[in-house]
């Protein structure tokens, strides 16, 4: 009975030394530390249960950070009637990749979980996969020396984007780690990286933390943080750089930009051409820091064009290097690049025909798979659900995330440009790069493309003419996307999983 009340006395002087609980724990309570348990424990958990090579194009990409750490910086070439699948009248010559068999194996075996063609032209519905077969795939050894040479269409970006990977890659090959726990490991560098990258963007703005956290623990961007690719790199640095103008824009400790924050910019909006270049467009974000900031207005302009030129002569020699590369190769959904590029000026009227129907009718299907999408892209959460959350995330920028001084017209124009230039562009690279379909319309675009610059989109929502609202909408809608991300947990479970 003593031991309980001394307890009880010992809790009753720590609340009361600290007048109150949310007074001790406010200072930890923060948007950027929510970011991490969000992320840490969700992006962990999909890491596990998305079934293997089940991210958008995870085999490829694996298969370029396995070159990579072979030492190999382009791809091999093959000429054949076959490709492994299909046979063909006339030989072919293929982009393609000496990769172990073990690996190859199961990439082929999780092939089978999505709706596939086969060599009869026959098409499969999907599939499921037991538990037990993970287990099993997970007893396969690397056997480094029993290779094959397999046919893929090679993603083309460069060792940048994958540096992280490659390093763990070339070490696990060393240790001759199985290939199933090297996909899991591989995973978590991703998830990793994206945690480190959005973490520091939420920590450094001093405006606008919840919509990065809202926008950074949606259940696609989390997933994309979880799988083999490239897009947790993309998104990271996008909201980093965002979250540095803003910095700059709004701390009032920064007096002046000097030369080092200035190469700081320079480092991220480089990083970001060179993972992915349809995003150069935010480089106009340079636009919306005070003037008053500046040494001269002569600084501001010759900083900005240094930035810029060096920007473009990257991504002119990123772009000519790959239309080298890749011709003569075969692809089933691809095109002459050169050509494509040639009808943009020639047949200018179905080039701009095409943008438009594309944006049209394929909107809504876009604006849900921005938020919600994984695998095959064939199984959707109901679209309240996303939309729900989309509004939420909208009310939170009204009526709650505010500064001091909200955007001007100007800032926000900058922001439609960046958003439609960004648009343009990556469809743009889908109608030189991919065939038509037989509507008219550019394929290979996904929503996932315009998550970079969803805090742009949101921030046009910013107006300080409407007063704050009583209810707690950040905790509401973090809530919101507690249950957002349950549930997408469970369709990816119901979706791949048999007992």
């Amino acid at each position: 009975m003593v031991k309980t009340k001394t307890f009880i006395n010992t809790i009753q002087k720590f609340f009361s030394s600290n007048g109150n609980i949310y007074h001790y724990l406010k200072n930890y309570i923060v948007p950027e530390n929510i970011f991490l348990i969000f992320c840490l424990f969700w992006g962990i958990l999909l890491v596990f249960i998305n079934p293997l090579f089940q991210g958008f194009d995870e085999s490829e990409h694996f298969y370029k950070i396995y070159a990579f750490s072979d030492g190999t910086l382009n791809f091999k070439k093959i000429t054949s009637y076959t490709d492994g699948i299909f046979m063909f009248k006339d030989p072919k010559t293929f982009s393609a990749q000496i990769i172990p068999v073990s690996i190859v194996r199961i990439a082929v075996e999780s092939k089978a979980l999505n709706p596939y063609i086969d060599e009869n032209k026959i098409k499969h519905p999907p599939n499921k996969i037991k538990f037990s077969t993970i287990k099993q795939q997970s007893r396969y050894n690397l056997d480094k020396n029993f290779k094959t040479l397999v046919v893929h269409m090679i993603p083309s970006y460069t060792i940048v984007s994958y540096l992280p990977h490659t390093i763990l890659l070339t070490l696990m090959k060393q240790l001759d780690t199985k290939p199933v726990f090297m996909i899991f490991l591989l995973r978590l560098c991703s998830l990793f990286l994206y945690t480190a990258l959005i973490y520091t963007a939420i920590k450094i703005t001093p405006v606008k933390k919840y919509l990065f956290l809202l926008l950074s623990i949606t259940p696609l961007s989390i997933y994309l943080g979880s799988v083999i690719s490239t897009d947790h790199l993309v998104i990271g640095l996008s909201f980093l750089l965002i979250a540095y103008i803003l910095k700059l824009k709004y701390d009032n400790n920064i007096k002046n930009i000097t030369k080092k924050e200035i190469i700081f910019f320079s480092s991220l909006i480089f990083l970001l051409c060179v993972c992915k270049f349809t995003y150069l467009p935010m480089i106009l974000l340079f636009f919306i820091l005070p003037k008053e900031k500046f040494a001269n207005p002569r600084k501001r302009i010759t900083s900005f064009c240094l930035i810029f030129l060096l920007c473009v002569l990257w991504i002119s020699s990123y772009l000519l290097y790959n239309i080298h590369i890749f011709s003569g190769t075969f692809s089933y959904y691809y095109k002459n690049t050169t050509e494509g590029l040639i009808s943009i000026f020639t047949q200018p009227s179905n080039y701009l025909i095409s943008i438009i129907k594309t944006i049209v009718i394929n909107s809504n299907e876009y604006i849900q798979r921005t938020f919600c999408d994984f695998g095959f892209s064939d199984t959707q959460i109901h679209s309240g659900i996303i939309y729900a959350f989309i509004a939420l995330v909208a009310f939170n920028v009204l009526f709650t995330d505010k500064q001091k001084a909200p955007f001007n017209i100007k800032e926000k124009l900058i922001f439609v440009f960046i958003i439609l230039s960004v648009l343009i562009l990556t469809l743009t690279a889908n109608y030189i790069i991919f065939v038509l379909s037989p509507e008219g319309l550019i394929a290979g675009f996904k929503g996932r493309y315009l998550i970079p610059v969803l805090p742009l989109f949101f921030m046009l929502f910013d107006n300080d003419k409407l007063k704050q609202i009583n209810i707690n909408l950040p905790l509401i809608t973090t809530i919101y996307a507690f249950f957002f991300l349950a549930v997408f947990a469970l369709t990816i479970i119901n979706r791949y999983y048999t007992i």
